[in-house]
């Protein structure tokens, strides 16, 4: 085993909209992981989102992805030394518990020497986190679009969106739990909706692989399968996206909320990124707007 590992893995935002479960996109946000050997002793560090409260024992969803995959290859060190350092807003639609899982599996891949195929990589994690969107992304970097083949078998479409384009991300104070913004989510969708956000997830792909201006972009962030739901328990977020969508913006939920994800295009992201903060300072003070970068690579493991 070599004696340091280090790993780097981008932030996610998945479902952009109209792309329930099937579309995830990496930024240029990321969690670090410094891995050190040593003979008998497990200590744990983290650093920044999450450090006064997340567990630092082996129910740390770090610990528990590198103990799958340690457990996977039937090969797992007698201790080390692990540090975290963490930009990801926790339960904020960001992708934190996918970096985790997937940064937890990189570092133990690279310390076990033990290259599994890519494809067992994403079962596994998929397995950790409950679903493939946030994972993929972090994995693979760049847009992805997710599906099952007729048989079953997870499969991806890879691109890249067009730097014509900027992600600007507005995150409220507090966050929220994806599993409860799930459970509300209706078993049955009318018809109508479904036809609905199958052409705007079409639309949304093209226009964010062509670099479309705002208006082509805003009507393909439009869904009705989910975000409606899961807005109705975030008045906050559902006032500020409402807002922002009246003023022509490309917005959606991030994930499963409660933050923001808005696409616009380069040359318009000063002035638009001010509108931004306008309306989410006129809604309360806590919120916090990024200007971020699409990531096209996945996560990153040294040596």
């Amino acid at each position: 085993m070599p004696a340091t590992v280090s790993v780097r893995v981008p932030a996610t935002v998945a479902n952009l909209g109209p792309g329930f479960d099937a579309f995830g996109v990496a930024l240029d946000m990321h969690l670090e992981i410094d891995l050190e050997t040593r003979r008998d002793t497990i200590d744990i560090g983290i650093e920044g989102e999450g450090a006064d409260h997340l567990p630092t024992d082996e129910t740390n969803l770090v610990i528990r992805s590198m103990n799958e995959f340690f457990d996977r290859v039937a090969r797992r060190p007698a201790g080390y030394a692990l540090r975290v350092r963490n930009p990801i807003p926790l339960a904020s639609g960001l992708g934190s518990s996918a970096a985790a899982v997937v940064g937890g599996l990189a570092a133990a891949r690279a310390l076990t020497g033990r290259n599994i195929p890519q494809a067992d990589m994403v079962q596994l994690a998929t397995e950790i986190e409950g679903h493939p969107d946030n994972v993929l992304a972090a994995l693979v970097g760049g847009l992805v679009v997710c599906y099952r083949s007729a048989g079953g078998t997870l499969s991806h479409y890879r691109t890249e969106v067009s730097r014509r384009l900027i992600p600007v991300l507005a995150v409220p104070r507090e966050g929220f739990p994806t599993g409860e913004s799930r459970r509300v989510l209706p078993d049955q969708v009318r018809f109508s909706d479904a036809q609905h956000t199958a052409a705007r997830a079409g639309l949304l792909i093209g226009a964010l692989m062509s670099g479309a201006g705002t208006e082509v972009l805003a009507e393909g962030m439009s869904d009705r399968l989910h975000e409606p739901h899961r807005l109705a328990l975030m008045p906050e977020t559902a006032a500020v996206h409402g807002e922002l969508r009246a003023a022509g913006l490309a917005v959606a939920l991030a994930g499963a909320g409660p933050s923001l994800l808005l696409v616009v295009p380069r040359v318009e992201v000063t002035m638009r990124t001010e509108q931004i903060r306008r309306v989410c300072r006129a809604r309360n003070a806590g919120w916090r707007v990024f200007v971020s970068e699409w990531e096209p690579k996945g996560a990153q493991a040294s040596p």
